[in-house]
């Protein structure tokens, strides 16, 4: 994960020591080497995935590319932070590493999160109505919506939704029920460690998951970063929200290529560009300096 950026000299090895050093922990080797458990478990893979979206951020930086607006897809929100102006890089990645450890130590055993699709939003949220123990958690595009719960609940909710006529059901390969109320603990304990970190009003427009509305003060955006531990993802209608700030182009940057696509979902005539390495950075930059 991330070789291309760990392996070149400049901003983003720079980045690296200073994060290693921050959180006492070899990310880095973690992300080159494994093993792939403990990289996929989530207090090592959320500063591993922020690490890597700040790295490309600042290398766009330094080549004069800066957003006109901004969204992230719940973890994504915090390095959004760092490029609206309201966080520091290393902060961020502090802030997700307190985060990370909250939602492992969290996790209730059984609970999980399943992808419905070909279902429209209102449709799931009326069967989660109908069964205790179950909420819509991502909204992620047109016909996507992310349910999240206890084990029993998801089991109960999959016929329903068959019934309905969705499409195909997911089981994701996660360990809890995130965005769910079933994370209110680990909200606890992320709030109490977030509200050591300094954070700053906005420079830039970003729009939020919690409500996909832009917030700037400090004292708004900071509820809405535990908020979103347990209260779903409103990625569909953040990503329509940005059209009102004469977007001509939507650039995601960070590992993978998921949430390019579903803006594509959204806005089918979007112009959508994907940063994940040092290569589609540089193809990114040939396109934008043409």
């Amino acid at each position: 994960m991330a070789r291309d950026l760990i392996d070149r000299e400049g901003y983003a090895r720079q980045l690296l020591e200073q994060v290693e050093a921050r959180l006492g922990m070899p990310l880095g080797r973690l992300m080159v080497d494994g093993p792939d458990a403990a990289l996929r478990a989530t207090e090592n893979a959320q500063p591993a995935i922020a690490y890597h979206s700040l790295a490309l951020l600042g290398q766009l930086a330094a080549h004069g590319v800066e957003p006109v607006a901004i969204a992230g897809h719940s973890l994504g929100e915090f390095p959004g932070l760092v490029a609206a102006g309201g966080l520091e890089p290393l902060d961020a990645v502090a802030a997700v590493r307190a985060r990370g450890e909250a939602m492992a130590a969290g996790a209730l055993s059984g609970s999980g999160m399943i992808a419905v699709l070909g279902l429209d939003d209102e449709t799931v949220d009326r069967i989660c109505l109908e069964v205790d123990g179950v909420v819509p958690a991502n909204y992620n595009a047109p016909g996507q919506v992310v349910i999240s719960g206890s084990g029993q609940a998801l089991e109960k909710v999959g016929p329903l939704l068959q019934a309905a006529g969705a499409r195909r059901l997911v089981r994701l390969p996660v360990s809890a029920a995130f965005h769910s109320p079933l994370m209110a603990g680990a909200a606890t304990t992320f709030a109490a460690a977030w509200d050591r970190i300094p954070l700053r009003s906005l420079d830039r427009p970003q729009v939020f998951n919690a409500d996909a509305r832009v917030h700037e003060q400090a004292t708004e955006v900071r509820p809405l970063m535990v908020g979103q531990l347990t209260g779903p993802v409103r990625w569909t209608q953040s990503v329509r929200r940005l059209q009102q700030f004469a977007v001509d182009a939507f650039v995601e940057v960070g590992p993978g290529r998921t949430l390019a696509g579903l803006v594509k979902k959204i806005i089918p005539a979007a112009v959508v560009h994907n940063i994940d390495d040092v290569s589609s950075m540089n193809a990114f930059l040939e396109t934008a300096h043409a």
